[in-house]
């Protein structure tokens, strides 16, 4: 008597490994963009920050030269 039913399930295991590693990778790539977008969002507040530093450190330079300057 033959029993089929183990390849039956061998074939299943292995699919569904492959799927495993296909969903798996699929995941690291989408973790890495995640983590490439918040490393370019921090980059920008950084920038916009000194942007706001330095203006707000020129305009009240320039009124104090013209305030106490005359």
């Amino acid at each position: 008597m033959k029993n089929s039913l183990p390849s039956k399930i061998n074939y299943k295991i292995e699919k569904n490994q492959e799927s495993f590693l296909d969903n798996k990778y699929k995941k690291t790539v989408n973790v890495n963009i995640l983590l490439n977008r918040v490393r370019q969002e921090n980059k920008n507040d950084s920038q916009k920050k000194k942007i706001k530093l330095i203006s707000i450190i020129s305009i009240l330079f320039f009124t104090c030269v013209f305030m106490f300057g005359n």
